[in-house]
């Protein structure tokens, strides 16, 4: 079941039709409301390269439940098909563009290939955190003194952002490896990966801060392990198509898949970036005090 509602500002669900149809307090202008109930993803019976790549327990809630997306979430995958599109029709001659594949486990669309240099490249619009951590910068916190003001001479803390040389691309990695393994098996050689990154903001203060000095940045991906790569995506397809056929939820997210590395913010994904938390019994038990008594569990 595709994503059937808007979660207005308000906090409350409002159907698609409804809320095209009329509506006395718009949030955004209709054609853009229109664009993001046209960019939610619908169920064909085989999960896409994006859909496997995600936690088993939330692709499995998206096609099983009828969810809300947030309006303004939807703005920067406009944004992006937006500009994919550009790219495409700017791709220079000989280039393969949005070019669709599938095989006996998923399906997936690259962005663009080169065949001259038998490259892969792969378009990406984040913002300036993502884009960070993407080359190796990992935020910290330090004292500092403040020198001037009210405040002058007292110590307060700041987040700075250093190199460690550890690049936090692992998804992208796996999602383009199986591009790769595809496009291969298709007769495409694949020699190098390299992802565009685009700055979805302007170059501030903050993004200066993370040491970010330019609007898109060229990241290469190394090649991973071709049979590890389908292994993976064996693996993450059958544990989906089990769920789905024994009508189970999957276990709940690892720790990783949750993005809980901060005791501040603990499970940063599942409050923020997942819009089935609301069927999910981890979520409702570690955030609302609840579980969520229709769904069936293992």
């Amino acid at each position: 079941m595709p994503a059937k509602f808007f979660r207005c500002q308000a906090g409350e669900k409002v159907p698609f039709e409804q809320c095209l149809k009329g509506c006395d307090h718009r949030c955004m202008s209709l054609p853009a409301l229109t664009a993001a109930v046209e960019s939610t993803r619908h169920w064909f019976g085989k999960p896409s390269v994006t859909q496997l790549i995600k936690p088993t327990r939330q692709t499995f809630l998206e096609i099983t439940k009828d969810y809300a997306i947030h309006p303004m979430g939807s703005i920067a995958a406009m944004i992006g098909t937006n500009s994919h599109k550009a790219f495409e029709d700017a791709s220079p001659d000989g280039w393969m563009a949005e070019h669709r594949m599938t095989d006996d486990i998923t399906s997936g669309c690259f962005d663009a290939y080169d065949p001259t240099t038998q490259t892969l490249w792969d378009w990406k619009f984040f913002r300036s955190g993502r884009i960070a951590r993407c080359l190796g910068m990992t935020p910290k916190w330090r004292k500092r003194t403040v020198t001037r003001g009210k405040r002058k001479g007292e110590e307060v803390w700041e987040q700075i952002w250093e190199p460690n040389g550890v690049r936090k691309v692992m998804d992208i990695a796996i999602q383009l490896n199986y591009y790769r393994y595809m496009m291969e098996n298709e007769g495409l050689p694949v020699k190098q990966i390299r992802v565009n990154m685009f700055l979805r903001s302007s170059i501030d203060a903050e993004a200066k801060k993370m040491g970010l000095t330019q609007a898109a940045y060229i990241v290469p991906i190394n090649l991973i392990s071709k049979r590890w790569i389908r292994l993976y995506f064996e693996t993450k397809a059958k544990r989906l198509r089990e769920a789905l056929q024994n009508g189970v939820c999957p276990p709940p997210c690892k720790k990783s898949e949750r993005w809980d590395s901060s005791k501040t913010y603990p499970n940063r994904r599942c409050a923020d970036w997942c819009d089935v938390n609301e069927y999910c019994d981890f979520f409702q038990t570690h955030h609302c005090g609840n579980y969520h008594k229709e769904m069936p569990r293992e």
